[in-house]
């Protein structure tokens, strides 16, 4: 599955507009993924993010469908980038788990006064704590760069 193809595989599959929990960790097209999905409103999305890029900068991979992860630093969407989009699809960035692994978004509906403002990265980054749950952290990788003409 693909952005072009994942709302329809939902779709057949009868899954509901509006679901309690969407999780999405799909390494490389994981931001690319969630934007295709903006026809669902689930309460709450968790994605995996790239805690390498610093919290003030908007980034993500180029697309391509089945593109897979190498193992470095070059992979997924920046914090920045997610809360931009989470915005985007009304939502708010809540907050992040520790390791520097998942950012955790609400439907803007229901943030109400339950959760620490501001919402945007800055506020919520958490850096890369990998060596807490493997034994070593991505080795260093060139990041996608736009080519400027």
């Amino acid at each position: 599955m693909d952005k072009e193809n994942i709302a329809e595989h939902l779709e057949k599959l009868g899954v509901p507009r509006e679901i309690d929990l969407l999780s999405l960790d799909i390494d490389q097209n994981t931001y690319h993924v969630w934007e295709a999905l903006h026809e669902f409103s689930p309460r709450v999305v968790v994605v995996e993010y790239n805690a390498a890029v610093p919290p003030d900068i908007e980034w993500k991979v180029h697309y391509v469908p089945d593109r897979r992860w190498d193992g470095t630093q070059n992979f997924g969407a920046s914090l920045k980038a997610f809360e931009v989009l989470g915005n985007r699809l009304g939502y708010r960035l809540v907050g992040c788990d520790f390791n520097g692994v998942n950012a955790f978004f609400v439907r803007s509906d229901l943030v109400a006064d339950s959760f620490a403002a501001p919402f945007t990265a800055e506020n919520h980054y958490e850096p890369p704590r990998y060596s807490c749950i493997h034994r070593t952290a991505h080795p260093p990788g060139i990041l996608d760069r736009w080519e400027v003409d």
